[in-house]
């Protein structure tokens, strides 16, 4: 395959169904699941039945397409893959595609799927999303089950969905348990995230939409931050520490952030654990207790070069809201100069506004998305990323 996106093919694609690619976290009644690892493939038997998010997928009647690749144990924003190569950014091969579930949100940006089920820790649905120039929901943590998902970080975790357009992305989560119900926020609010020039995107989008506008200044992003990045560590080691037996067959990259994770207390685990209620609590006073939602970028970076980058702040401004357990979602817009969110040798990444609501507001979510795609559509015609490929 020259753009390894996928682990194992199901069936070849299929017209007039919704296709789907499936994050192989999650178990296929017949395929082993390999988490992107060839330490776990090297024993994977096949699984003997569906997760609980691919039986309803069944139920709902979608074609499976296969089993999507990802960064080893998704354990990574990148969305390099050692072992089973790793997804061409459809937007720009000279760009990373963006993890972890970067075979996901690739099948999709290919057309090769309407549907990808991603899993998202601390931005690994809206990471891949930004990078590859689709949409991207991370929905209320806990309102999916995850029973037969492989888990990363248990107190993070959340199974998401990709799609190109917000029809394919509604049918999606309501095939995996989501539910929508039409509403719109009384407010939207922006969180600035002091890089001018993506904020003054934000604002922008915001003028150019009928709900009025609140600035929200009390959501500390950098703290929420960094002690939802203790958790996803602490938590990430506690469930693959037994592999670190066999470190040389594990991917670089992940076993550094393992090892990192180490020096962590159990002490100033606890702390951030115990600051996460206060946090929730001053988050839904800020959005008016589910009356309003909050719209930032999805990145304040530009997205890296595959062949030299650094992943400090990918993940800045989508992990806070996986530690505060809030449906999030990242949306392509057709706003601002056009290498904003990264330009490489073959296109332009458009820029990735992300849309954050309290729990269980999903709908809200997607109905102010209509609006702004009524108002400024998105990039897929110009980046010729709409031929289908399979």
């Amino acid at each position: 395959m020259n753009n390894p996106w996928m682990i194992g093919e199901i069936e070849a694609y299929r017209e007039g169904l919704l296709n789907v690619v499936v994050k192989d976290m999650l178990d296929v009644e017949g395929c082993p699941t390999t988490l992107g690892s060839r330490l776990v493939a090297a024993t994977a038997t096949p699984a003997t039945q569906d997760s609980s998010v691919v039986a309803r997928l069944r139920a709902s009647g979608v074609h499976l397409r296969g089993k999507a690749n990802l960064v080893e144990f998704a354990f990574g924003v990148h969305g390099i893959n050692p072992w089973y190569g790793t997804p061409r950014n459809p937007l720009s091969g000279d760009l990373l595609p963006g993890g972890s579930s970067s075979g996901s949100a690739v099948a999709v940006a290919l057309g090769e799927a309407e549907v990808g089920i991603g899993t998202d820790t601390g931005g690994s649905i809206r990471i891949p999303a930004a990078c590859c120039g689709v949409i991207g929901l991370k929905p209320t943590y806990g309102l999916i089950d995850e029973t037969g998902c492989a888990p990363l970080a248990l107190s993070l975790d959340t199974i998401g969905v990709l799609a190109r357009t917000l029809a394919d992305l509604a049918d999606g989560f309501c095939g995996i348990g989501g539910m929508l119900e039409g509403s719109v926020p009384s407010w939207i609010g922006q969180v600035r995230v002091g890089v001018p020039e993506f904020d003054d995107v934000v604002t922008e989008v915001l003028r150019g939409i009928d709900i009025p506008m609140h600035a929200v200044t009390d959501i500390d992003l950098n703290e929420l931050w960094r002690n939802g990045n203790t958790v996803l560590l602490v938590e990430a080691y506690r469930q693959l520490h037994d592999y670190l037996g066999e470190a040389h067959r594990l991917d670089p990259r992940g076993l550094s952030r393992l090892r990192g994770a180490e020096t962590i207390t159990d002490d100033v685990y606890l702390e951030a654990l115990r600051y996460r209620d206060s946090a929730r609590e001053r988050a839904f006073r800020s959005l008016g207790m589910g009356e309003g939602i909050v719209a930032l970028p999805t990145m304040a970076v530009q997205v890296p070069q595959l062949a030299s980058f650094d992943l400090t702040y990918m993940n800045r401004l989508t992990l806070p809201f996986n530690y505060l357990g809030f449906p999030a979602l990242a949306l392509p817009v057709r706003v601002g100069p056009p290498a904003l969110q990264g330009e490489g040798a073959d296109g332009m990444v458009p820029f990735s506004l992300q849309l954050v609501a309290v729990d269980h507001r999903e709908s809200q979510l997607l109905t102010v998305a209509k609006k702004i795609y009524e108002r400024y559509g998105t990039y897929h015609a110009d980046l010729g990323t709409t031929g289908v490929q399979h």
